[in-house]
């Protein structure tokens, strides 16, 4: 038993060491990221400084940009990036069309049921989970919500925002809560809030005091306001919608091997250090946030195949219930 044990790991080594030669071998990996430069930056240098033999470089746009350079150099039969990572809608999409390649990185068992996909196209690398924000200058203890139904109450008529575009939220909650009492709640929300133009901005509205709380909006962007003096907290209402980020291969991949050890660097313990030092969550379940509070005890409501699937109908009833567009 104990040879059988060590011939696996014997076994295990040597094929990491055979995709670390393979990927030193093709010299180059190329990173899309749906997240902002400084972060993007920070991964590959990360990864540089583990193999500094790869020439490892970043595209950065925001999710539906990406979505677009993808697709438009899939048609052209340019096949220019190896990893790229999105956010829940449109990594559904890049798995559906099969831009996406199989890669079960020895990495993912350390990600729950969930975070990664069943068939090993995709692994998230953090997660925003939506919270109720408040001014705690306009709002008493005894007001803090414990439930959505809560926010139903006359106290909070016209003093809510949530986000214009908040549609999949809208969509996973309302599958979440049932598909006709969801719907019921959410037309009876409608009447509380006022529609803003993201989440960002809900935030800084709040802090600002016009309104005295808001929903979809993300609890770390709330919790990073509070060092410059910010009146604002936020509290979990379940269930919980939480806005994965998927990492995956590309399918066409012309450095794969590359592209499969910066996957295995994002997705390790190093790598996950380096997520959480960007002030976001990390979805590695041995690499706690920097806070218990931004995941302890929550019941995480992820968007359901159905509301991907069905996204313009889903924000078509959002538009019908809340208006703007």
């Amino acid at each position: 038993m104990l040879l059988g044990f060590g011939a696996c790991l014997w076994a295990v080594g040597a094929g990491a060491q055979e995709v670390k030669a393979k990927a030193e071998a093709e010299g180059q990996m190329v990173f899309y990221a749906a997240f902002n430069a400084n972060d993007s930056k920070t991964l590959i240098d990360g990864f540089k400084q583990l193999y500094p033999k790869i020439d490892a470089t970043f595209y950065r746009a925001t999710d539906a940009q990406l979505m677009e350079r993808i697709l438009t150099e899939g048609r052209a039969g340019r096949n220019l990036w190896d990893v790229v990572m999105s956010t829940s809608f449109y990594g559904h999409n890049l798995k559906k069309r099969g831009v996406l390649a199989v890669y079960d990185s020895p990495e993912r068992k350390f990600y729950r049921e969930g975070y990664k996909d069943p068939q090993g196209t995709w692994t998230s690398i953090y997660t925003n989970y939506a919270a109720f924000g408040f001014n705690t200058r306009s709002v008493a203890k005894s007001s803090i919500p414990k439930a959505h139904t809560d926010l139903l109450k006359p106290e909070w008529k016209g003093n809510l925002g949530i986000d214009s575009r908040a549609y999949e939220w809208f969509g996973t909650l309302v599958k979440a809560l049932g598909d006709e009492p969801g719907l019921r709640y959410m037309r009876e929300l409608a009447k509380q809030v006022q529609l803003r133009n993201g989440r960002t901005i809900l935030a800084q509205l709040v802090a600002a005091g016009e309104f005295k709380g808001a929903l979809t909006a993300y609890s770390q962007t709330f919790e990073q306001m509070k060092p410059a003096g910010a009146p604002v907290d936020w509290v979990y209402l379940d269930p919980v919608f939480a806005n994965i980020h998927p990492m995956g291969l590309s399918a066409k991949a012309p450095h794969p091997n590359a592209g499969k050890l910066f996957i295995d660097f994002v997705l390790s313990k190093r790598g996950q250090e380096l997520v959480r030092g960007m002030n976001r969550i990390p979805d590695r379940t041995d690499t706690p946030p920097e806070q218990a509070r931004f995941i302890q005890g929550i019941k995480p409501a992820f968007a359901p195949i159905e509301v991907l699937e069905e996204f313009e109908r889903y924000a078509k009833t959002f538009h019908d219930i809340f208006g703007g567009r």
